[in-house]
């Protein structure tokens, strides 16, 4: 390496966040406890995947009903932060308030446990709940939908600017709502279910 003018890379050293760990260790996985919704607004589930634009990365935030799979928050953003999901969280609220029983789960994202996200989760009186270390499949309804997202639609566009991704992406979750079926809804949009239970 030497003799061709070569130097090593040193990857950045890890430094462990104790408060983040302590914030993890106390918030319990609610859905292991209880029996599976039953009920729309009983579960909300939310999570963050990543869309490249124009060769970088823009971060979408979700927030779906666990029963219906209907989703009814989402956010977009170049940065991925906690300014990403409240923007979610509170668009949730507002177009399906939820009641003092609501749960709200997510993933051990460190955007799920900043100050200000936390406070809107206090403010809307959700109980929170979080999957446990290395168990993706704790929030599964969200894995299915962003692996849907990408393979029916993301996978096939080359997005050049945010706004672009946001208004295809935007229209595919009104397509998820309200025309896609779900063979565990009975061969029914969440839309058209959501109606049926209400």
């Amino acid at each position: 390496m030497r003799e061709n003018g070569l130097q090593a890379r040193m990857a950045r050293r890890f430094k462990f966040h104790r408060h983040r760990h302590a914030f993890f260790e106390g918030i319990p996985n609610l859905l292991l406890d209880q029996p599976h919704a039953s009920a729309p607004n009983q579960v909300w589930v939310g999570d963050v995947s990543y869309i490249r634009v124009r060769g970088k990365w823009s971060y979408i935030g979700i927030v779906m009903d666990h029963y219906t799979r209907k989703v009814i928050g989402w956010s977009f953003s170049e940065r991925h932060d906690a300014a990403l999901v409240r923007e979610a969280l509170l668009m949730a609220v507002h177009a399906s308030p939820p009641t003092p029983h609501t749960i709200f789960h997510s993933d051990q994202g460190s955007e799920y446990a900043n100050r200000e996200y936390r406070a809107a989760l206090d403010e809307a009186q959700l109980r929170v709940s979080m999957s446990r270390k290395g168990h993706c499949w704790d929030n599964a309804h969200m894995e299915s939908f962003f692996g849907s997202l990408k393979t029916e639609m993301v996978y096939f566009q080359k997005f050049q600017q945010l706004d672009e991704a946001v208004a295809y992406i935007t229209d595919y979750i009104r397509f998820y709502n309200c025309e896609r079926l779900h063979s565990s809804l009975g061969y029914r949009s969440p839309t058209e279910f959501e109606v049926m239970v209400s």
